[in-house]
């Protein structure tokens, strides 16, 4: 975590906190990416289910 920076004007002293350059990337892609893959399997995972149940 970034620490804190103290800066000393005359006599009082301003606490200031870093700037940070990068941001953050968004992961909106990916989180659809994952419920799509989800998805998928678990489709994949009941009709795979439901051919068992009707073969018996």
């Amino acid at each position: 975590m970034d620490k804190p920076v103290i800066k000393k004007q005359g006599q009082s002293v301003v606490v200031t906190k870093p700037s940070r350059k990068d941001s953050e990337p968004s992961l909106k892609g990916t989180f659809a990416s994952v419920m799509i893959v989800g998805g998928v399997i678990l489709i994949t995972w009941v009709l795979v289910f439901l051919l068992f149940i009707h073969r018996t």
